[in-house]
């Protein structure tokens, strides 16, 4: 914490006028600031009213959110704004914030901009739908290997004809696996084999959320215990009524009508 003057609280007539964006021109006390590091700044910011020609977008509160971060939260910040990097105390830039509340300006580049779990402002306007057209940087991934086309799958936020479904995290879960979990993936996909490090199959996970197309047919597909797709279907209630591949095995001869028999709870 620097030494900068206190205000007392938030009762001092100071608050009030940066909120209404009343405070005089040529204000140069922006640096006024609480206890905890929330300056006049940041108060006008929260309310939309910095004054055109603002400059000290680096003040930061005792959590490194900077005035930048909280015009960028209240959607505020000026055309050509471009400090983009400025970042909290968990790596958060401004792109990061702003990536969530609309797109970011034509022409920005600094999608690869990280916090300290690795996690860039792509990931962020992958999961917000914020992407732009065109992007292709679907490979970023954060520190566990999770990609930006995983943030993007997982939403339902993937363009139309996206084929880099195999792309996968550290513990080889696929694009494809985070689609077929909330059910994103495409009509007509066919990479069902897809597997993971224990062998969990895309299909395996779309039938455990109830996930798979009408008209699926590859029931068969195994896991490293040879657990099959239509085991994980019936133990979670998901097989279709007309299925009839009740004595299909696993493994250990277990079938498929022993599973239906013993149900687990649905996801």
């Amino acid at each position: 914490m620097d030494n900068r003057k206190k205000c007392l609280s938030r009762e001092d007539p100071l608050w009030a006028r940066a909120r209404k964006g009343t405070l005089p021109d040529g204000f140069s006390g922006w640096d006024l600031a609480l206890a905890d590091g929330w300056t006049v700044a940041h108060e006008a910011a929260s309310r939309g009213k910095l004054p055109q020609g603002f400059s000290r977008w680096e003040l930061a509160d005792e959590s490194g959110w900077t005035v930048a971060h909280e015009a960028s939260r209240t959607g505020s910040l000026p055309e050509g704004f471009d400090r983009w990097e400025l970042a909290d105390r968990h790596g958060c830039t401004v792109a990061h914030e702003a990536s969530c509340n609309g797109p970011l300006p034509a022409g920005f580049t600094a999608w690869h901009l990280a916090d300290r779990d690795g996690r860039t402002v792509a990931h962020g306007a992958a999961l917000c739908g914020n992407l732009p057209e065109g992007f292709r940087w679907w490979e970023l991934a954060d520190r566990n290997g999770w990609t930006v086309a995983h943030a993007a799958s997982g939403k339902g936020h993937l363009p139309k004809g996206f084929a880099a479904w195999d792309l996968a995290d550290v513990n080889g879960i696929t694009v494809a696996h985070a689609a077929a979990m909330t059910g994103h993936l495409p009509a007509g996909f066919s990479r069902w084999e897809l597997a993971d490090d224990a062998g969990w199959t895309v299909a395996h996970v779309a039938a455990a959320c109830g996930r798979l197309p009408e008209g699926f047919s590859r029931w068969d597909l195994a896991d490293d215990a040879g657990w099959t797709v239509a085991h994980v279907a019936a133990a979670y209630g998901r097989l279709p009524l007309d299925f009839s591949l009740w004595d299909l095995e696993d493994e250990d001869g277990r079938t498929v009508r022993q599973a239906a028999e013993n149900p687990l709870k649905p996801n």
